[in-house]
């Protein structure tokens, strides 16, 4: 075998133009390759650093929740638990041999006197024993940790937080670490590399769940049962299997909704049907190997992965294409060599043998060189994403990439080096002697399959070519489409007062100082306030009873909400239709008031009634005591790409707020006042951290992120398809020249001239790019198929997209075959004649 090694390593060297166009080849299609799974790895299947992740089980208990439910990252509506509800699971359970509970929540984290925004982790008792985690220095978490409410001001840093901002310095044990305006003593370290259970989550510090009414300001649903917030997860016992174990953890529970739940909660399910599905609610086991993720959020990313692999796979294969046409040619023109060999003994095994090693060593070559177009790519992909995304994904090039590469490499090896491998031997073995006499032309087999393969390289190229095409006219849709705010000259940022302590009195005054300060500065026309963002992919809904509306048990009542100060339409540029805008008169104690925008009109059947009529928030028969005085028009309200739902403005002095989401507009340069704001909050608390500033510019094009990274990598990938395809055409073309010169000679000597000549090449060349493009039409539509999640008011069947792909790769093709072309039209007779 290393005598295999040894000789394919001379083989390979004798011919470097032809090596290093392989190696190339494989390079850019295992690379690309290569740097999707690096994201598929870091997302889908890198499991969580903790003792037997496998044993680990995500708790989750579809059916009606009444009352408030607050889901994230962590998951969705189905598996989140109220605080009650999860105390009697813990206490009631039999299946696990550790069960635990955590959410995060937003932190200001004092020390020593510095503040900075962070993010925490409220978790039980049960969480680090649960996990089988070690402290890196000092103790982590234990069930008496989390006993009593408000009673345990404890903190376990996280690895990466202590070490970029305590320097490692292990006597931070035992010290003081203000969060949200609570004294906490710091009682450990977790583990290097552990930042928590939830995928895309990067917290900073682990707060005990007792603390949880301490550090969240403004709430305290620690004993409603209606209060959904916290997900649950547990270990199995060691001789359990996950479906025994739920059926097991199912006779508890079904008693724990039937007399505990229920009877609490009866008076807030609304429709008899729902009262029988919530009676009938049972938990569910899912796999928590690889943390906890919601099924939105699971599915978005397995969408985007599935296509981006569809892509690459597609680079891939015209790659491979390549690297089998290369070794078809390389085996007809060592016919002699391998007919000597087996003259002489050698067997059909070893000689399939040395000529797979030939192939097995382009592989790994390509694998090699791949890991540079691995890291262009990924840093490529790193630029693209908002700087909050950017550690948090910490997309890089580590040992399972390696080995996926690797592996990769010897597998394209393997299966493109094959039938060159075993065709050159049975051809040779046919040919006898005629081969080594160098007469004996190209077998029709090969000639075919030299044909298909490049037809393939087109159809694959076209389809490429399509999709990038139609993501490119998606995003220009998306650059069109009518936000219904004015984001020109408009910027925003976000405080939270309250985690620094504010009472809500102090932080109302806090708030109307700084909107004063801002309309101050120079240039600025206008400042509000809103206690939901704009276009920052975030939801906050709820239903509502409108007068005059007729609502069954089943109609759809949820609006979108944001509480929000006065100036505010003025100030994000959403016109005003009718009635009036906010004031500052508008606070507690007075009438209630409301805005709502065209979409709320529309499906609660307002019509021109709307100023004036009454709604309450809920369903039920409590008095309508919500007046509603304006209407504004309709405004994307989550996502640039969503459709705009019916919205619901009211007031944030008639309400509870904890962070407000600040919006200033300027008649003159963002940029100035971006630099401005941190002063002007400076000076009026020096110790609250400022979030998320930016221009709204900014906002919109994170919240295009995902359409931008989707345009510009299937741009990119297509573009490699296409010029590795006219690559593969073009050498296929050369040798097929080559190979026929004396057949042109005698065309020519019987009188067909140049031009005759280069139409035989040109038709050649129109035969397999007719049939490559009429598959890559249905590889296109497939694709656009595969894809039509992401595009934006375009359909994934657009047939002139397709067909301007279709004319660039047949244009592609054409030019590939002009040099082929002008050398067969340039044959001498006598010399093609004489050489034979």
């Amino acid at each position: 075998m290393l005598q295999d090694l040894r000789y394919a390593i001379r083989t390979l060297m004798r011919r470097p133009l032809v090596t290093s166009i392989a190696v190339l080849s494989l390079a850019l299609g295992i690379g690309v390759n290569a740097s999707i799974f690096s994201v598929f790895d870091r997302l889908l299947l890198r499991r969580l650093p903790v003792r037997d992740p496998g044993d680990i089980v995500v708790v989750a208990s579809p059916g009606p929740r009444p009352g408030s439910n607050s889901s994230g990252d962590g998951g969705d509506r189905d598996t989140i638990f109220s605080y009650p509800l999860f105390r009697d699971l813990e206490r009631v359970q039999n299946v696990f041999s550790g069960i635990a509970a955590q959410r995060n929540f937003a932190a200001n984290l004092s020390y020593r006197g510095q503040t900075q925004r962070g993010d925490g982790v409220l978790v039980s008792g049960g969480y680090f024993p649960t996990l089988g985690l070690t402290p890196a220095i000092g103790r982590l978490f234990t069930l008496e940790d989390d006993r009593t409410p408000g009673g345990h001001d404890l903190v376990v840093l996280a690895y990466e937080y202590w070490a970029t901002q305590f320097g490692r310095d292990p006597s931070v044990v035992g010290d003081t670490l203000v969060i949200n305006g609570v004294p906490m003593t710091i009682a450990g370290v977790a583990p290097d590399g552990f930042r928590g259970t939830t995928k895309m989550q990067r917290s900073q510090v682990f707060v005990p769940l007792a603390m949880a009414a301490r550090v969240r300001p403004g709430w305290n649903g620690m004993d409603r049962r209606n209060d959904h917030w916290l997900y649950v997860f547990g270990r199995l016992k060691p001789d359990l299997t996950r479906d025994r174990a739920q059926a097991l953890l199912n006779v508890p529970f079904t008693t724990l909704i039937r007399d505990i739940e229920y009877p609490a909660l009866r008076s807030g399910i609304g429709s008899e049907r729902d009262r029988t599905a919530f009676q009938a609610r049972q938990v569910f086991l899912q796999d928590g190997a690889r943390g906890q993720n919601s099924q939105r959020g699971q599915r978005e990313i397995r969408g985007i992965m599935t296509l981006l692999f569809a892509v690459t796979g597609f680079v891939l294969l015209i790659a491979c294409a390549n690297v089998a046409n290369l070794l078809l040619a390389r085996a007809h023109d060592r016919a002699t060599e391998i007919s000597l060999r087996l003259s002489l003994g050698a067997s059909v095994t070893r000689l399939v043998r040395l000529l797979l090693a030939e192939a097995c060593l382009l592989g790994l070559a390509g694998a090699v060189a791949a890991i540079v177009v691995t890291y262009v790519t990924v840093r490529m992909l790193m630029t693209m994403l908002p700087l909050s995304d950017r550690d948090l994904l910490a997309i890089g090039i580590d040992a399972p990439v390696l080995i996926f590469t690797a592996g990769l490499g010897l597998l394209t090896g393997v299966v493109f080096g094959l039938f060159p491998a075993a065709h050159s031997v049975r051809r040779s073995l046919a040919l006898g002697l005629s081969a080594r006499s160098g007469r004996a032309s190209e077998a029709p087999a090969a000639t075919r399959f030299r044909a298909t393969l490049s037809a393939a390289q087109i159809a694959l190229a076209t389809a490429l070519l399509a999709q990038s095409g139609l993501f490119i006219v998606s995003l220009v849709n998306i650059s069109r489409a009518d936000l219904g705010i004015d984001r020109d000259g408009l910027v925003t940022f976000r405080l939270a007062p309250s985690l620094n302590g504010y009472t809500p009195e102090r932080a109302l005054s806090f708030f109307d100082r700084l909107e004063d300060d801002l309309r101050a500065v120079s240039g600025v026309t206008s400042a509000t306030l809103s206690t939901h963002p704009l276009l920052a992919d975030s939801d906050s809904t709820a239903n509502v009873t409108v007068e005059g509306f007729q609502a069954d048990p089943d109609t759809d009542t949820d609006v979108s909400l944001a509480s929000v100060s006065s100036d505010y339409f003025r100030t994000v540029g959403i016109p005003l239709v009718a009635g009036r805008e906010f004031t500052r008169a508008d606070v507690t104690g007075r009438q209630k008031v409301a805005i709502v925008n065209e979409a709320f009109v529309r499906k609660f059947n307002l019509g021109s009634r709307a100023i004036g009529t009454r709604m309450r928030r809920g369903a039920g028969n409590q008095p309508l005591d919500i007046e509603i005085v304006g209407v504004v028009r309709d405004a994307r309200y989550s996502k640039v790409k969503a459709e705009i739902p019916a919205q619901l403005f009211q007031p944030y002095r008639q309400g509870q707020f904890g962070g407000l989401n600040v919006y200033a507009r300027t008649g003159s340069d963002t940029r100035a006042l971006v630099a401005a704001v941190p002063g002007v909050v400076r000076r009026i608390d020096a110790n609250l951290p400022v979030e998320r500033l930016q221009t709204m510019d900014d906002v919109v094009w994170e919240n295009t992120t995902q359409d931008r990274i989707l345009t510009t990598l299937s741009a990119s990938f297509a573009g490699i398809a296409t010029v590795l395809a006219a690559i593969g055409l073009y050498g296929m073309l050369a040798y097929m020249v080559t190979s026929r010169v004396r057949e042109f000679g005698i065309r020519m000597s019987f009188g067909a001239t140049g031009a005759d000549v280069r139409r035989l090449v040109f038709g050649h060349v129109g035969r397999i790019t007719l049939i490559g493009s009429v598959i890559g039409i249905g590889a296109a539509l497939g694709l656009g198929r595969l894809g039509q999640a992401f595009l934006f008011r375009l359909e994934g069947f657009n047939l002139p997209i397709i067909a301007a792909a279709s004319v660039a790769v047949i244009a592609v093709a054409a030019l590939a075959g002009v040099l082929p072309a002008r050398r067969a039209a340039s044959v001498n007779p006598v010399d093609a004649l004489r050489a034979e």
